[in-house]
């Protein structure tokens, strides 16, 4: 694995993993044209330019094996506590990637079955249902299943997508 954060590559090394202080852009052009089995990247690229961002999916592409996933998990902005409470406590962060804009970046450097799925549920956070024995309470509750979706969606999310 690669990182620019010297922590991060401490910590993994600790971990018995094997690990390098490296440019993402520099290290993925050094590999051949369809050398890779599969890119994992987890909290990256909301530290990432667009322009960046957008040349290493392009070039993320063009290095995996037909065949081969690509996995890059991120923040989810979508939920309004993660954007509030996680997104921005990171000041390294350059901007959050909304899923859909993800998907179509990698779409679009030729990705398919791309698939955005979520993780981290804050079930706690949520608000609470009133008992529906009335039809007020029926509404009241759509619309707090509306708003814990708008709060509190999931906190990460990855765009999945395979090269074939």
């Amino acid at each position: 694995g690669i990182d620019i954060n010297e922590q991060m590559i401490e910590i993994c090394t600790d971990k018995g993993f094997n690990c390098r202080k490296a440019d993402i852009l520099e290290t993925l052009a050094a590999f051949q044209d369809g050398s890779l089995g599969g890119i994992f990247s987890s909290q990256v690229i909301e530290h990432l330019p667009p322009s960046y961002l957008n040349r290493m999916i392009e070039l993320a592409y063009f290095k995996l094996a037909a065949g081969s996933h690509i996995v890059l998990e991120t923040i989810n902005p979508v939920s309004v506590f993660s954007l509030v409470q996680i997104y921005y406590l990171d000041i390294s962060h350059k901007q959050p990637v909304h899923p859909r804009a993800l998907k179509f970046l990698m779409e679009s450097a030729g990705f398919d079955n791309v698939e955005i799925t979520y993780s981290s549920p804050l079930e706690a956070e949520k608000l609470k249902e009133l008992p529906a024995s009335e039809e007020l309470a029926r509404i009241l509750n759509e619309n707090i299943d509306k708003l814990n979706e708008l709060l509190y969606s999931p906190s990460n999310y990855a765009a999945i997508g395979i090269k074939i």
